[in-house]
């Protein structure tokens, strides 16, 4: 079968199913994204494409490149007709404020290398990991509100519900009203569109608000939530160690294996 793609970021292929023969399914899209940061490579991350604005401020930002929208004055797609596979490479340009910090930009542009960005893969000492966090003001959430937001979420979880090989993060309000959610097959990648779309609407930080995560609790996923001030984060999945003692260090709430009747802070 020829390769077929819908507009949600999806590709038709064929799949052998026990009793019934040659069927078409649906899979998710990986490809990579090249970030170029004022013309230059910065870093390469493997997403699903769509969203990629969204994505690219969200990675600027949770990697501490750039502290608000306003320091980014363009994030424009390669429209050059001849470039290689222009589609997955971005151009972002910075403003003359964040240009002004060439240190720091320099600093990223050596210490990314070109493997999936997920908040750790370019550090390249101990201490790069504990990025300067904002500080964090506590947010009282019932565990039982909580054990209900991923049912909630799962529900606008589309790419998901045809494939089942797609991560969702999800924004809450402190009542527990959905407010945004994001899709990607990279669990890093889902949280960056998140925030990064708040960060473009202007939304920042998000001091009053509760992320669910459709994955397990690593370092990159706490470490990017406090970026943002998040001041509870929840996931379906189990918790690292590096993830709790970050979460802690920060002052976030941090819940593991959410979902109905189930769930637990780590404290």
């Amino acid at each position: 079968m020829s390769e077929v793609r819908d507009e949600a970021g999806l590709e038709r292929v064929e799949v052998d199913r026990p009793g019934r023969g040659i069927e078409p399914d649906w899979v998710a899209v990986e490809e990579p994204l090249e970030i170029r940061l004022d013309d230059e490579p910065l870093v390469v991350t493997m997403r699903t494409p769509g969203r990629d604005r969204e994505l690219t401020a969200g990675f600027l930002f949770t990697e501490g490149i750039v502290d608000g929208e306003g320091q980014i004055e363009a994030i424009e797609p390669c429209e050059e007709p001849l470039a290689y596979d222009p589609d997955n490479v971005v151009f972002v340009r910075l403003s003359e404020t964040a240009k002004r910090n060439r240190g720091q930009v320099l600093k990223a542009r050596r210490e990314f290398t070109a493997v999936a960005a997920c908040g750790l893969c370019g550090k390249a000492r101990r201490e790069d990991i504990y990025q300067r966090l904002p500080e964090i003001r506590p947010l009282d959430c019932p565990i039982e509100l909580l054990q209900e937001l991923p049912e909630r979420m799962r529900g606008s979880q589309a790419l998901f519900e045809r494939t089942g090989g797609i991560h969702a993060a999800a924004l809450f309000d402190s009542g527990g009203d959905l407010l945004a959610l994001e899709e990607d097959i990279g669990r890093h990648n889902a949280v960056d569109k998140l925030i990064g779309r708040c960060l473009l609407e202007d939304e920042l930080p998000l001091e009053d608000r509760i992320l669910i995560v459709s994955a397990r609790a690593g370092f990159e996923i706490v470490q990017k939530a406090l970026m943002a001030a998040v001041p509870v984060l929840g996931t379906v999945g189990a918790a690292s160690s590096l993830a709790v003692s970050l979460a802690r260090r920060g002052g976030m709430a941090l819940y593991s294996f959410l979902g109905n009747g189930r769930g637990h802070r780590h404290v």
